[in-house]
Order: C-alpha cells, then structure tokens, then sequence
C-alpha cells in the first residue's frame, strides 16, 4: 500500500496568517519604539526651544529674531502634538488589523488553526516582553520616565498591549476559521 502524498491546493490561507502575524508584530515593535523616539525628541524640543527662542542674530532687524520665535513655537506645538498623533495612529493600526481580516476573502484551512495558535501565542509573549520592557522604563525616575508618563494615551496601548493583541488574535482566528464558505487555503 502505497501513502498518498499531502500535497496544499492554495496557499492563501496560509499566507494570510503569516502575513497577520507580521503585520501585528511591526505594529508591536513600532509603537514600542515610537514611544521612546518621541519622549526623546520631546525632552530635546523643550530644552532646545527656550535656547533657540533666545538665540538672536544682532543685525538690527527684528525680523529675524520674530522669525525664530514663530518658527520655533509652531515646531515644538507639533512636537508636542506628535504623541497624541501617533497614539491615534497607533489605534487605527490596531483596528486596520482587524479590518484586515475580515476583508480576506480565502478562508484558512482547519488544519493551520494550530500554526495560528502558535504564531498568536509568540505574538502575544512579544507583546508582553515589550510591555515589561516599558514598565521598567516607565517606572523609573529619569527625564525620559516623565516623558513618557505624559503620554498617558499611548502609555496605557502599550502598556495593556498583550490583553489587545489576544483580543485582536481572538477576533482573527474567528474570522480566520469560522466563516462559511470553501476552503481554499492551504487545502488537501
């Protein structure tokens, strides 16, 4: 008796969940970075400006020196802008990631469903090594610790990151591998 070889029809379903995955974790390792650049860059624009704001040129036209007062303070109010901007950007990349499911058209077949619990397991031990990571910075004393205890938004997405992400792999795997319709991904 000769064993048939399994062979996948489609890889599409396949593909979805690897390309989900990804997708999750850029969004993960983004705003986990993002967070930190953006304390930075607040900490270096609130002691740059004031100096900057000073720093005239002596050339007998106050031009200049209104110039740089203009321009310095419109700088650091969308510097100051920036963690409420990318806090929300960060949330509509959570939510496209949801939509992002539910637009697949090709369903998984049944058999990836532990390959997808694998890969949202490693997700979410991602999300809770970063979020660790966070709460050690967070907690500390430091100007970049202040800084980002301002960003109370963005702080509590990334701090809570692990309960979204399960949530969000939940939703998936629902979508992934509940709908009705033919199997084309992945098929034997």
């Amino acid at each position: 008796m000769k064993l048939r070889r399994i062979t996948p029809k489609n890889k599409k379903g396949a593909i979805g969940i690897i390309i989900l995955f990804v997708v999750l974790l850029t969004i993960l390792v983004v705003g986990f970075s993002g967070v930190i650049i953006l304390s930075v860059v607040d900490y270096v624009s609130d002691e740059v400006t004031p100096i900057m704001k000073e720093f005239g040129v002596n050339t007998g036209d106050e031009y200049v020196e209104k110039g740089m007062n203009y321009t310095f303070d419109a700088t650091d109010t969308i510097i100051q802008a920036f963690p409420w901007l990318f806090g929300f950007a960060y949330f509509g990349a959570l939510i496209f990631s949801i939509v992002f499911v539910t637009f697949y058209r090709d369903n998984s077949h049944p058999a990836l469903m532990g390959f997808y619990f694998v890969l949202m397991i490693l997700l979410v031990f991602a999300a809770i090594i970063m979020s660790n990571m966070y709460q050690d910075i967070y907690d500390g004393d430091d100007v970049i610790a202040e800084r980002m205890q301002e960003q109370s938004f963005m702080s509590n997405m990334v701090l809570f990151s692990p309960f979204y992400f399960t949530l969000i792999a939940v939703i998936a795997g629902i979508y992934l591998f509940s709908r009705p319709g033919r199997y084309e991904g992945a098929g034997i």
